[in-house]
């Protein structure tokens, strides 16, 4: 699990043989980190995030998003959902089943949201969104959203969504409440669609339909469960992990 949070998640894939299976792939460059983060989206809406160049994963099925961690050729699969149920039984209560809620139950949050200009980014186009609030030392300064409305990227920002939320979440018994608070602000941004370009620095770079191996959008191993990462968080939290 530390390994996923270090590393936000990522890999690079090589397509062994099977059936191919239509969809789309996008290209995120971290212009800031260097890095590429690739998202692939099966025409069924089931997708894979990963960071170019790391083993880990996430699997986005049936609207549930999953941790894949590797090591040493072994898989271990997480659900994100239970991740924040196990976090709830080991401290004090943070998420209160936050991911069992529909989307309109969660947290509200206090950002200024003003639409902007057109714009485009990998060949997409979207309205650049100036949102205030994010920055409590700075809560005039807006950081700048371009968003796109294509049907094509939806999937693409639903895994992109539960991607960034997979990083708050393992955080949350350091930053508390707060990580509720960004998984708030996560949704609020989402909710007007797909990011295709933040502020500069976290930009789409291609869009394109791909073809993929028949288990590339399946679970590699059973997901623990909650019981089993409850156990594995106290292993941890007494070696002082």
């Amino acid at each position: 699990m530390r390994r996923i949070v270090a590393a936000a998640i990522g890999t690079a894939m090589l397509f062994g043989a099977g059936a191919a299976q239509a969809g789309l792939r996008a290209v995120y460059i971290d212009v800031r980190e260097a890095k590429q983060l690739q998202i692939d989206v099966h025409d069924n809406g089931d997708a894979r995030i990963a960071e170019v160049g790391s083993e880990d994963y996430g699997l986005l099925i049936g609207g549930e998003f999953y941790i894949v961690d590797i090591e040493g050729k072994k898989a271990t699969v997480a659900r994100l959902k239970d991740v924040a149920t196990a976090i709830d039984r080991v401290l004090p209560p943070i998420f209160k089943g936050l991911f069992d809620q529909a989307a309109e139950a969660r947290p509200k949050v206090a950002l200024t949201i003003e639409p902007g200009e057109p714009g485009s980014a990998g060949g997409r186009e979207g309205r650049v969104y100036h949102v205030k609030g994010l920055d409590s030392s700075k809560p005039d300064k807006p950081a700048d959203y371009l968003i796109s409305s294509d049907p094509d990227l939806k999937p693409v920002g639903a895994a992109l969504e539960q991607f960034m939320n997979a990083a708050i979440v393992p955080s949350a018994p350091l930053i508390g409440s707060m990580a509720t608070e960004m998984i708030g602000e996560t949704r609020t941004i989402f909710a007007l669609g797909t990011p295709i370009d933040v502020d500069g620095r976290f930009r789409l770079n291609l869009a394109s339909k791909a073809a993929f191996p028949s288990a590339y959008f399946r679970l590699p191993a059973q997901p623990q469960s909650v019981d089993a990462l409850v156990l594995s968080m106290k292993a941890s939290m007494e070696k002082g992990e």
